[in-house]
């Protein structure tokens, strides 16, 4: 038996997490929902809050900032389905909670502590042995499709989330896009350069 990961992108605002959400209800068993947002200000809040209603009462809520590695086998024993919205929250977190950055060096270290802790999230998902096959599904932005930030840390964030978007993608056994409320199966329309 083997775990499954699903890879959900899109734009802001482009449905991408109500199609993950719709489909994570297809699936059979109880949810989970790994909430990685931090109301830091009013807008974030209401962000939040929206989320929560939309979840109602069928979900179980964890709400978990920074180590997802620490959690996702009590996460994956309680639940057969869960949702991670979202990877652009949690790299953020990640990304910040150790201050800010003195070096070269300090952003290479940041970044390699970041896959690391994506890395051990999907070794944890793939080797997580219980009595049923579990689903596990990342939301995330596809932040890479404009313009080079003039902001430095806009910059090193937007190359970061791009490595991390590629390694769980990479992994991910389904891989959707979301456009204008529209998804698209990506890796169905994924083209080898292999031969």
């Amino acid at each position: 038996m083997k775990n499954r990961i699903i890879f959900c992108t899109g734009g802001a605002r482009s449905g991408k997490s109500e199609f993950a959400e719709t489909l994570a209800l297809s699936k059979e068993g109880q949810k989970g929902y790994i909430a990685t947002g931090q109301a830091y200000d009013e807008e974030m809040k209401h962000r939040i809050h929206l989320h929560q209603e939309r979840r109602k009462a069928i979900w179980n809520n964890y709400e978990i900032p920074h180590t997802i590695s620490e959690h996702i086998y009590t996460v994956l024993k309680e639940c057969s389905v869960v949702l991670v919205d979202c990877l652009t929250m949690w790299t953020t977190n990640l990304l910040l909670q150790d201050g800010e950055f003195r070096s070269q060096e300090d952003i290479n270290e940041r970044e390699r502590a970041i896959l690391l802790e994506v890395q051990a999230v999907l070794d944890r998902i793939r080797s997580y042995e219980g009595e049923q096959e579990k689903t596990v599904i990342f939301v995330t932005n596809e932040i890479g499709l404009g313009i080079v930030p003039e902001n430095k840390l806009a910059r090193i964030f937007r190359d970061i989330m791009g490595r991390v978007n590629r390694l769980v993608a990479a992994e991910a056994d389904e891989a959707y896009m979301t456009i204008s409320g529209m998804t698209i199966d990506i890796k169905a329309l994924e083209v080898s350069n292999h031969g």
